[in-house]
């Protein structure tokens, strides 16, 4: 499996980059122009568009300025099924066949593995065992419809974009990927959802990208995951993107304190100094040691190991 981490990512909206391997975009809800911007700026080998596309008119056109410049994957979201026109834009489009849901496809060198959608209680509430969903996959709620409920002889076309159970099990017993994008978030996020960090562990990616919330996340600097943990996650802002790989030492940099640092706060706390960096703190704003000082508050957390060391407390 290809080497992601350690931290080679970074969520990007303005900084220069030439010709990184992968670009994720955010929720466009219609508004492409940021992607095509991007792509005839940066080059990329390979874009994923992270759900809600909502094209205005069908994907192929809305994206034919860059389909020679770089490969379009996707995966959708919730409002892709909003309205007939998002459904037929996008799985009515020529670029159909790139939605990356349910299945693992090597892109630019790397396996990535796409889950769309959403999770809906009515069908099946990950947070209980599978064997109580309502219903296990989508054929099974079809036949428990009239055909008069059915929308073109399938389930509710809402239902098109919900998360059943055989197509989380289907990828949960996929074989290992790389890198993992989804619309839901992992549980780093007060809205996440274990079952999305369980099928991250599970395909043993080392990266999870997400969309749906609106906002541009690095869950590491942000104190919300630690450097131990299994894999890297990032969520991406609509009109926004996260480019890989971008400046390797520049984020390195971003996402490790100076050695100096590290070897105080390993006099402080001995084995449990990366515990303590890792670890939010109410001083630092919220932030973990490691991202405060990245960030350029070295000194701050520099004062408080040294207030530490001579029997403060902080």
């Amino acid at each position: 499996m290809n080497p992601l981490i350690p931290s080679n990512l970074h969520a990007h909206s303005g900084h220069e980059q030439s010709a990184p391997k992968l670009m994720f975009f955010g929720d466009p809800h219609g508004d492409l122009e940021p992607v095509i911007a991007a792509v005839e700026r940066f080059r990329p080998e390979a874009i994923v568009l992270l759900g809600d596309i909502q094209a205005r008119q069908p994907l192929h056109i809305e994206l034919g300025p860059i389909l020679d410049l770089t490969e379009v994957w996707f995966i959708h979201g919730n409002h892709d099924t909003d309205s007939d026109a998002d459904y037929d834009n996008l799985w009515g489009s020529e670029l159909a066949d790139r939605n990356l849901h349910g299945r693992i496809v090597e892109i630019a060198g790397y396996k990535v593995a796409g889950l769309g959608g959403i999770f809906r209680s009515k069908i099946w509430d990950p947070r209980r065992p599978v064997e109580e969903a309502a219903f296990a996959s989508a054929d099974a709620l079809r036949r428990s419809m009239r055909r008069e409920e059915r929308w073109r002889d399938g389930i509710a076309r809402r239902h098109r974009s919900t998360i059943f159970p055989d197509d989380y099990l289907q990828l949960l017993r996929a074989p290992p990927a790389d890198i993992l994008v989804t619309h839901e978030a992992p549980t780093a996020h007060p809205h996440g959802w274990q079952a999305i960090d369980k099928l991250a562990e599970t395909l043993g990616v080392q990266l999870l990208v997400h969309g749906h919330h609106h906002q541009t996340i690095d869950y590491l600097a942000e104190g919300l995951m630690t450097v131990s943990a299994p894999f890297r996650a990032f969520g991406v802002d609509m009109g926004s993107h996260l480019v890989w790989p971008l400046d390797p030492q520049g984020e390195t940099e971003r996402g490790s304190p100076p050695q100096d640092l590290l070897d105080l706060a390993t006099q402080v706390f001995g084995t449990e100094a990366q515990t303590w960096l890792d670890k939010p703190h109410e001083l630092l704003d919220g932030q973990t040691p490691v991202a405060f000082a990245a960030a350029g508050g070295s000194d701050k957390v520099r004062s408080m190991l040294n207030a530490i060391q001579h029997g403060g407390v902080v």
